[in-house]
């Protein structure tokens, strides 16, 4: 029997008694797509998948996408990403601690990037924590007044260009002229109403607004860096130590998320500091909303 409870941290559920290597019932998914949507984040334990059955579970959320940073995609699933430390491009410490930033996957995609999921092949003894921020309690959280301000407020964005705190590793770098003009300036809501579940969020301010429609830049870099720090506050924070099989899912349009630094790549995957995670995100609203009376369009 699948159970969903509560973190009882800021945010998100742990579910147990799924194996995903079966089909999963629509009763079943239902309850994982709202549980997502009511929890921000949910954790489900005890995998043992194939990248086929990885891959077939993520396709239910939406439309999977290739990552513009081609270098990272795997050969054969080029949706999935290996994240960590035990592969020779994570001997580069900009590769390797490129999420090490607060950021919202896809917030510089015009199509915005909906859910991503890492599922833990390696873990390390110490460390290797995902954080993840409720947006939704953070706008809640907010003056009445910043409120109304935000809610007329639009920001243009660009990977990678944003400003960065002092713990904050840059993002992976862009590479070649291909990945940085594959997508190109786009504009987002500063508070985004969910399309599915109804509530309202902020929206990726972190790593990618570089300049908010109506602001100077003075302005801009000052209001960014406010709603970062509030959003960022510890109340608002679950931090998830994974374990080997575990699956980290989170709503993007309700959070964002960063990776705790990595200090060294792992000599071989069996090292006690390897952290292997498989990370596969999707565009688009799940497969059972969308065959529902209740779909709507995701935009933004």
């Amino acid at each position: 029997m699948m159970i969903i409870e509560p973190t009882g941290s800021a945010c998100g559920a742990v579910v147990k008694g799924i194996d995903l290597n079966n089909q999963v019932s629509n009763s079943k998914m239902g309850k994982l797509v709202w549980a997502l949507y009511e929890h921000r984040c949910l954790v489900i334990k005890n995998q043992k998948l194939t990248k086929e059955s990885y891959y077939k579970f993520a396709s239910e959320w939406g439309e999977l996408i290739k990552h513009v940073l081609d270098y990272l995609r795997m050969p054969d699933y080029p949706e999935m990403m290996a994240i960590g430390n035990t592969e020779e491009k994570d001997k580069d410490d900009a590769v390797r601690n490129g999420a090490a930033v607060w950021h919202t996957d896809g917030s510089y995609i015009e199509d915005p990037t909906t859910v991503t999921m890492l599922y833990a092949v390696h873990v390390p003894k110490n460390g290797g924590e995902t954080l993840v921020a409720d947006m939704v309690a953070a706008y809640e959280d907010l003056d009445p007044y910043l409120k109304d301000e935000l809610e007329k407020l639009t920001a243009k964005h660009y990977y990678g260009r944003a400003q960065f705190d002092p713990d904050e590793h840059r993002p992976v770098p862009i590479r070649t002229q291909q990945q940085a003009t594959t997508n190109a300036v786009c504009e987002k809501p500063l508070v985004l109403t969910h399309p599915v579940a109804g509530h309202k969020a902020l929206y990726a301010v972190a790593h990618s607004p570089f300049e908010i429609n109506g602001k100077t830049k003075e302005e801009t870099l000052s209001l960014l860096a406010k709603l970062k720090a509030h959003a960022t506050q510890s109340k608002f924070i679950y931090s998830h130590r994974y374990e080997v099989g575990d699956i980290l899912l989170f709503d993007n349009l309700s959070t964002m998320h960063r990776a705790k630094e990595q200090t060294d790549a792992a000599k071989t995957p069996d090292s006690d500091n390897a952290r292997l995670l498989w990370r596969l995100s999707a565009k688009g609203i799940p497969n059972i909303i969308k065959n529902s009376s209740r779909s709507k369009n995701i935009t933004t």
